[in-house]
């Protein structure tokens, strides 16, 4: 199950109920993978928040010209009219250079991160003596509580901040004369900390945006959305972060088809089935995705309750089938040739009157979909009348995929009961269309079927993870103790 960028699995397990949650997904990142996300190349490294383009340089950062902390800005106290012009004449002091931060981090189990951050400072100013070049090395520490705010979204939250000033070095003259004046660093000493430790608290705070993303609606094609929420304070261990999530599934006239923050529907829903704890991350694995049956149940009532599996069929619609006349259908049930010699068009009307059922077993997907297929015969001037009236109780066989972040859901036909509900020439045995109901399938049904189910299901994002090409496992699961999906990290 090694997963390179991200990567995904369809989990279940056999657990006892009192370990399963009821959840209906759980995201686990790898400590690498919030290394890379907020460290160096990523939100707090170069190009980033804390990069020299970022929130701490450039022309408005903070410690650019006119930021917080650059010329014009709260280092002004040190400047002209400031608290060194007036001990020993200092003016203009501004800071003329940002060494790249490098930037480390670890998980603190329980807690959130620790996080530290390194850089190097040049300042320059004028004095009476001439221009002062300035060098300092600030490290910067901070404790960084993992909370949830009173919307249930993550947070992150700064609860110490320790600012370590070193190798204070000022040149006279540009470098002619070194000098150490104990005045100047005392000064930085008291008023760097109490600046550079809120530039921590704005980087947390845009991260924290980016934490929020997982609470985002997002569209489930043109039919409905579908909204992941943060269902409790996520775990932190020493290896990875554990984010429970509930899902909304929303129609597109905007009723919700599922689950914990709406209104059941009065259409009766399947129980739900408690999700149990994800198996163990494979080492070489960045992150890993589980899904419950319940929410891939509710995806599929969506589709099925919207009508986007519902299908008309006439001939010359699908060149691969047969005339869908009564001369076709005569040639198998002999009634139908009796009660019409004469050819006329019919019409197969399928629809899915109830929600499929998804049950994950042993390295397969399976789906109950019972269909009902009306066949009318369409007469003379447009008049129709219902020749029969079919149930199709079927076991579609599903294979999971992952493209553009999105979980794609592909079916085969397994098997397809046939049973007669109504017809108007007579009792006759079905068993003489299964042939024609089974091509109908193959050619009509499932490829429209497949067609939908292809726009995919968006996976939820946590700091910009992405599950294309992730590995997918099923794995059976006993009813009592609940069906989960899971989805590995990417590689």
């Amino acid at each position: 199950e090694a997963m390179g960028a991200l990567g995904t699995a369809l989990l279940c397990a056999l657990l006892t109920p009192a370990l399963a949650r009821t959840t209906d997904a759980v995201l686990r990142l790898n400590k690498g993978v919030l290394s890379d996300a907020l460290g160096q190349g990523g939100l707090l490294g170069d190009g980033g928040l804390l990069g020299t383009a970022g929130i701490l340089g450039g022309p408005g950062g903070l410690l650019g010209n006119g930021g917080l902390l650059g010329d014009g800005g709260l280092l002004s106290v040190l400047g002209e009219g400031g608290l060194l012009s007036t001990v020993q004449g200092l003016t203009g002091l501004r800071i003329v250079d940002l060494t790249l931060p490098r930037v480390s981090l670890r998980l603190l189990p329980g807690i959130g991160v620790h996080l530290n951050l390194y850089t190097r400072v040049a300042l320059n100013a004028k004095c009476l003596l001439g221009l002062l070049d300035i060098a300092v090395e600030v490290n910067v520490t901070a404790r960084v509580r993992l909370t949830m705010d009173g919307t249930g979204h993550p947070k992150l939250v700064t609860e110490r901040c320790d600012t370590l000033l070193g190798g204070i070095k000022i040149r006279l003259l540009r470098g002619l004369l070194p000098i150490v004046d104990n005045l100047l660093a005392s000064v930085l000493n008291r008023l760097l900390p109490n600046l550079l430790c809120p530039v921590v608290d704005v980087a947390l705070g845009l991260v924290n945006d980016k934490l929020d993303l997982v609470n985002s609606l997002v569209p489930l094609g043109l039919l409905g959305s579908i909204q992941y929420t943060v269902s409790s304070l996520p775990l932190v261990t020493g290896q990875f972060l554990e984010v429970d999530l509930n899902t909304v599934v929303g129609r597109a006239a905007g009723s919700l088809v599922d689950h914990p923050l709406g209104k059941p529907e009065a259409v009766p829903t399947a129980p739900q089935v408690p999700m149990p704890p994800l198996p163990a991350m494979a080492d070489t694995a960045s992150s890993q995705l589980g899904l419950s049956v319940n929410f891939l149940s509710a995806v599929l009532s969506v589709l099925q309750k919207e009508g986007a599996l519902d299908l008309a069929i006439s001939t010359g619609m699908f060149p691969e089938l047969p005339p869908l006349t009564t001369s076709t259908l005569g040639a198998l049930v002999p009634a139908v040739f009796k009660t019409y010699p004469k050819p006329c068009e019919l019409l197969l009307r399928i629809a899915v009157p109830e929600a499929p059922v998804v049950t994950l077993k042993k390295n397969k997907g399976v789906i109950r979909l019972t269909a009902r297929a009306e066949v009318v015969v369409i007469h003379s001037e447009d008049i129709q009348s219902s020749l029969c009236l079919l149930n199709i109780d079927t076991s579609l066989l599903a294979q999971f995929s992952v493209q553009d972040n999105k979980l794609k859901i592909s079916v085969s036909l397994e098997k397809a009961d046939l049973s007669l509900v109504s017809s108007s020439v007579g009792d006759f045995d079905v068993s003489l269309l299964e042939t024609l109901v089974g091509r109908i399938f193959d050619v009509a049904f499932l490829p429209t079927m497949n067609s939908v189910l292809g726009a995919g299901v968006p996976l939820p994002r946590l700091l910009n993870t992405d599950f294309t090409n992730a590995d997918i496992n099923v794995i059976e699961v006993s009813a009592r103790a609940g069906h989960r999906g899971s989805l590995p990290a990417p590689p």
